[in-house]
């Protein structure tokens, strides 16, 4: 195991996050949280909701004060993929927890959203679409990154198996 407390999944919506974090957690014998679901919890709201109310700079500073607040040791994290515009708390992040980045293609992402790119609450994703925020954030998620894993055409238990052996 790394020597870092936790491990943090980034990537874009769609990398299956929570999927993986869960059964990765499970295997690991470590707590799983979900940002979204802290979210929840603090705000009364369902991200979607809290972004549709606030909009793009006040949910990415609730999720950064969100992910800053939480403990994350013996933790496997898995925050929204809008957490890497959070720099001071992708820096706490990076302190506690393996970052491991969940790369897919941008075909990929497209055919795993299925059209409800815009029902899921994606900041950005209104003004500049899915794939100028696929490039802006591709270049983030590589910077944060301790670990990038290819996630196209692999199953979750798969990608949980091959986090396992590089962490």
């Amino acid at each position: 195991m790394h020597k870092k407390r936790g491990i943090t999944l980034i990537g874009m919506p769609g990398a299956e996050k929570s999927t993986i974090g869960r059964m990765l957690a499970e295997k690991l014998d470590m707590r799983f949280l979900d940002l979204d679901d802290v979210m929840r919890e603090k705000t009364g709201k369902s991200p979607s909701e809290f972004l549709r109310e606030n909009g793009d700079e006040e949910f990415i500073r609730q999720e950064g004060l969100l992910a800053d607040g939480c403990d994350l040791g013996n933790t496997v994290f898995s925050p929204g993929g809008s957490i890497v515009y959070a720099t001071a708390a992708m820096g706490k992040i990076k302190q506690a927890t393996m970052v491991v980045y969940l790369r897919l293609p941008l075909s990929a992402i497209h055919d795993r959203l299925s059209g409800a790119a815009a029902d899921r609450g994606i900041v950005g994703f209104g003004e500049k679409g899915l794939e100028a925020l696929f490039q802006e954030r591709t270049k983030l998620y590589e910077q944060f990154a301790d670990m990038t894993v290819d996630c196209e055409n692999r199953e979750a238990r798969d990608m949980v198996e091959m986090i396992m052996r590089l962490a």
